[in-house]
């Protein structure tokens, strides 16, 4: 005969933990009575009562307490982590035992900007081109250590080397390499120059029509470039009517 497979669900014998105490039956042999709240078990005799049966096997659950198990309904304790100082954990560098803030050997923090709070950094220095007219303007301004001051009146530049811009002593002059040019006839800047501001030397006249009539008046027809194809009243013509 072929073997038949059956597809068939074997309930085991089974209620509350309070009902069976209740009923109190006598299982047969072999035969598996479940709790079905607590999940403990026992095994019948055909002899004993429920409660005369002791549990059969552990149950055991997961517990909602870290390091903890519920054994047969009974939360237990099965580890507790040992108290770790900083030094018990190898690899945790030197930051992990700094506290977070900006005092003295802290950690900062960034804000909510992604960026450190103006507490933590040094003060930053930007320096600044400011102008003066005179060496008492330059006194009076607003300064700090690195600013440059343009002086109009007298076109020179310093820059201020001390805390206090009130000192005189405090503001170094920038001084310009040798042998640069600093002005044009009295003038800087971008300088344009006409015969107004250039005096005549005595060898290097400026061009005046009166001075060229006069010049030109001098001259003769024979130092001009074609002077020698003019014909002069001195000269003697010949016209010459060539062959026949």
């Amino acid at each position: 005969m072929a073997n038949q497979t059956a597809n068939v669900t074997i309930l085991i014998r089974n209620d509350t933990a309070a009902n069976w105490t209740t009923v109190n039956p006598v299982l047969s042999k072999g035969e598996f009575g479940v709790e079905i709240d607590t999940k403990k078990f026992k095994i019948g005799d055909g002899i004993k009562t429920w409660s005369q049966l002791e549990y059969s096997g552990t149950s055991v659950q997961a517990s909602s307490t870290n390091g903890h198990l519920i054994i047969d309904g009974v939360d237990v304790a099965v580890y507790t982590l040992p108290a770790l100082t900083l030094a018990d954990i190898s690899g945790a560098g030197t930051a992990a035992g700094k506290d977070a803030g900006v005092s003295a050997g802290n950690v900062p923090v960034l804000g909510p900007d992604g960026k450190l709070s103006t507490s933590v950094l040094p003060a930053l220095a930007i320096t600044d081109t400011l102008t003066a007219s005179s060496e008492a303007d330059m006194l009076a301004l607003s300064a700090q250590r690195g600013d440059l001051c343009i002086r109009t009146d007298t076109n020179a530049v310093y820059v201020l080397s001390a805390d206090d811009p009130g000192v005189l002593a405090n503001w170094l002059q920038i001084n310009v390499p040798g042998g640069a040019v600093i002005s044009v006839n009295n003038k800087t800047g971008a300088v344009t120059l006409d015969s107004d501001d250039i005096s005549e030397g005595s060898n290097h006249l400026y061009y005046t029509d009166s001075r060229f009539n006069t010049a030109f008046a001098g001259k003769s027809s024979g130092g001009l470039t074609d002077g020698s194809t003019i014909l002069h009243s001195t000269d003697t013509l010949i016209l010459d009517c060539g062959n026949a």
